[in-house]
């Protein structure tokens, strides 16, 4: 992989148009309603990326708010003009950051309303960067954090999947449980911390902690023709969310131990052409599934 395509940051890699289907807006509609967000005047979103999600959130805060949002990737903290585009046409203040997630530069009780969408499976310490958005949130303020449990999509079935053995199963579970361990191993994070979030909270005692999980599924069926499948092909074909842009799966495999090296050999034998045959399915209009997934939305108020 060359330079220019290692430098773009995670967004772009691998998701691009296909975060814009991530949500449905009713759903989105009823938790700004309940976490009351209307009530917010600043908000800042850690490791905002393309700024996905800071565009969907800000429309549910006081109109008269103030956006912050920070990345420890050049490529979006350094200049983001779609990004600064958008607040400039809605009217919103909005400023644009380095930043650390575990190393946040802000003072004390800075935020009404703090938040972070897929973050906290890429970083070292995730509590600590818990702590740091709660020292920078203001007494009574909202902490939302929204984290995957991605090791179910290897439990998903599909129609090319659905009469595979009880061993193939398990080899495709085993094989994203040393990649979880190894990059945990490398300090780059739980690719499935969603599950643990409540509890992390608590740590943290943020008070009426709640938990939601999303109720967005992009099914995929034949002919394929709307756009958020469109978009999830797309992002098929740009490859695995699972890896970052510099590492391999090899990489994760070492990072696990030396003895999970066989089983990726093994594994690499039996399952070389997985995604040639997704692919093939899709053209001939054969391969279906119901696209769920797993997303927590943790709440809680400092």
């Amino acid at each position: 992989m060359g330079d220019q395509e290692t430098n773009k940051g995670h967004s772009v890699n691998y998701f691009g148009d296909y975060r814009d289907f991530w949500w449905n807006k009713a759903f989105l509609d009823l938790t700004a309603k309940r976490l009351e967000l209307q009530k917010y005047t600043s908000m800042l979103d850690v490791g905002c990326g393309q700024g996905h999600w800071t565009r969907i959130l800000a429309p549910y805060l006081n109109k008269n708010s103030e956006i912050t949002a920070v990345d420890s990737d050049p490529r979006w903290y350094s200049e983001n003009p779609e990004l600064e585009n958008y607040f400039r046409n809605v009217g919103m203040p909005f400023s644009l950051k380095k930043a650390d997630a575990q190393d946040l530069p802000f003072q004390d009780n800075s935020f009404d309303f703090v938040t972070c969408q897929t973050v906290l499976i890429h970083v070292s310490d995730p509590q600590k960067a818990l702590e740091e958005m709660k020292r920078v949130l203001k007494p009574g303020g909202t902490l939302l954090c929204v984290e995957p449990n991605n090791i179910v999509q290897s439990l998903t079935k599909t129609s090319l999947t659905k009469n595979d053995s009880i061993e193939e199963t398990l080899d495709h579970i085993k094989y994203r449980l040393i990649i979880e361990k190894g990059k945990r191993n490398l300090g780059q994070g739980d690719n499935s911390i969603g599950d643990l979030l409540p509890g992390m909270f608590a740590m943290e005692d943020f008070k009426s902690i709640e938990v939601r999980l999303s109720d967005k599924a992009i099914a995929m069926y034949p002919p394929y023709d709307n756009e958020e499948q469109m978009a999830t092909i797309e992002q098929w074909m740009k490859g695995s969310s699972w890896t970052s842009g510099n590492r391999k799966d090899i990489d994760y495999f070492s990072a696990a131990g030396e003895k999970y090296m066989p089983f990726y050999f093994e594994y690499q034998g039996k399952y070389a052409r997985r995604d040639e045959h997704v692919m093939g399915a899709l053209q001939r209009e054969q391969y279906h599934a119901g696209g769920g997934s797993m997303m927590y939305l943790v709440s809680g108020i400092k």
